[in-house]
């Protein structure tokens, strides 16, 4: 819980039940994690088993923020209520709008709340948001069998998931050590298209991405793909973050808790260090309430 805001009432936050201790692990709820703790406003979580989150949102009379593939209602979360305004907000962006929009909560003596979305930069971050999104879930297979789910509710959640893919087990979609390997080098090329964002040189025009770049490419770039890059998408760290940075958080949050030790290592060294930089910036928004 952050300790600057001067309510009794505390925002409920709703994420997704893990195993014992309660840690956040899914990329949309760690957003919202950031989110709060970047906003210093006071909020308690309120941990959903997966199954039950449907059930949770119709209660609440929150609609569905998703459709699956055959147009049936997908009911995810995070999901706050603020008792300030009354709001549910059941969608993660949403939720960064909403926290941005609400009249602040604290004192005149304080210092002003931190902000999520510079002037002008919604839209531009709304699309970010879906882009880096689609590229993430291409590549969850990596970490989807060591997510933390409850024990007494984790062979439910597997036939859920299951029957969503067509599948009558899991375990079909485990890939082989060499399917494996060609999709870390096929992220690896992925990340490092997103990597140029970081180092402002230019847009993902090369389709795969090469250590050394083309000679074209290294000469439009007038070598600046080598400078380090990081930790914020925009601005200097004495800036801080923003909603942006926090997307990429999310995902890598997500990576650091369900991803094998050695894979995660792997990751986190992508890009000269890029992925661990920003994961280790990210540490002090890391806090549970």
């Amino acid at each position: 819980m952050s300790a600057t805001d001067n309510t009794t009432e505390l925002i409920v936050f709703y994420d997704i039940a893990s195993s014992q201790p309660h840690h956040t692990f899914a990329p949309n709820p760690w957003k919202t994690r950031y989110a709060l703790n970047h906003k210093k406003v006071h909020y308690k979580t309120k941990p959903i088993d997966l199954p039950d989150i449907a059930s949770e949102r119709q209660k609440l009379n929150v609609p569905a923020n998703r459709t699956l593939p055959d147009g049936s209602p997908y009911h995810t979360l995070p999901l706050i209520h603020d008792p300030s305004t009354n709001a549910f907000v059941g969608d993660s962006f949403e939720i960064a709008l909403h926290l941005d929009r609400r009249p602040q909560q604290q004192p005149p003596s304080s210092s002003k709340s931190p902000i999520l979305f510079r002037p002008g930069s919604i839209g531009l971050t709304a699309a970010f948001n879906s882009r880096v999104d689609e590229l993430f879930t291409k590549y969850v297979i990596l970490c989807s069998a060591s997510m933390p789910f409850p024990e007494a509710s984790k062979a439910k959640i597997q036939n859920i998931f299951a029957a969503r893919f067509g599948l009558s087990d899991m375990k079909a979609l485990e890939p082989t050590p060499e399917a494996r390997e060609a999709t870390f080098v096929e992220f690896e090329h992925a990340l490092g298209e997103l990597a140029k964002a970081y180092r402002h040189v230019g847009g993902t025009t090369d389709g795969v991405w090469r250590a050394g770049g083309t000679a074209e490419g290294q000469a439009q770039r007038d070598g600046r793909l080598e400078g380090v890059a990081g930790p914020w998408l925009d601005g200097d760290e004495g800036e801080g973050p923003v909603y942006a940075d926090f997307v990429i958080g999310g995902w890598l949050a997500m990576m650091a808790r369900c991803m094998e030790e050695r894979d995660w290592e792997r990751v986190k060294g992508w890009q000269g260090g890029l992925w661990g930089r920003i994961h280790d910036a990210l540490e002090p928004l890391r806090r549970m309430d």
